[in-house]
């Protein structure tokens, strides 16, 4: 069903339950500015979805077990944006990341970091 839960630490959810846990549809906002708006599974956020940091960073795409996992786009709030594949939260396989300076990478990541061939 559906439901809004009010934490005491200020975190607010708005979405689906199933047996007693956040899944389907939601929008959890945090009592820090954060705010996610997407599906959810077993309580965490799981599948497609959209991130907005307490520092304006926005992360739109696929999420597993609660982090960044998948396919998605990361605007930076410098205006830097990386579209690409993420492995645990971070920037890993393949990618590309335009500067606000205009310089662009493309090609291998690795733990949020440049490697490999570009």
């Amino acid at each position: 069903g559906r439901g809004v839960m009010r934490f005491a630490n200020g975190n607010v959810y708005d979405g689906e339950w199933k047996a007693g846990k956040r899944e389907g549809r939601g929008v959890m906002r945090f009592a820090d500015g954060e705010v996610y708006d997407g599906e959810w599974k077993a309580g965490l956020p799981e599948g497609r979805g959209v991130y907005r940091y307490a520092d304006d960073d926005v992360y739109e795409g696929e999420f597993k077990a609660g982090t960044r996992e998948g396919r998605g786009v990361y605007r930076l709030a410098n205006g830097d944006v990386y579209e690409g594949e993420f492995k645990a939260g971070k920037q890993e396989g393949r990618g590309v990341m335009r500067y606000v300076d205009g310089d662009v990478y493309d090609g291998e990541w690795k733990a949020g970091e440049r490697e490999g061939r570009g």
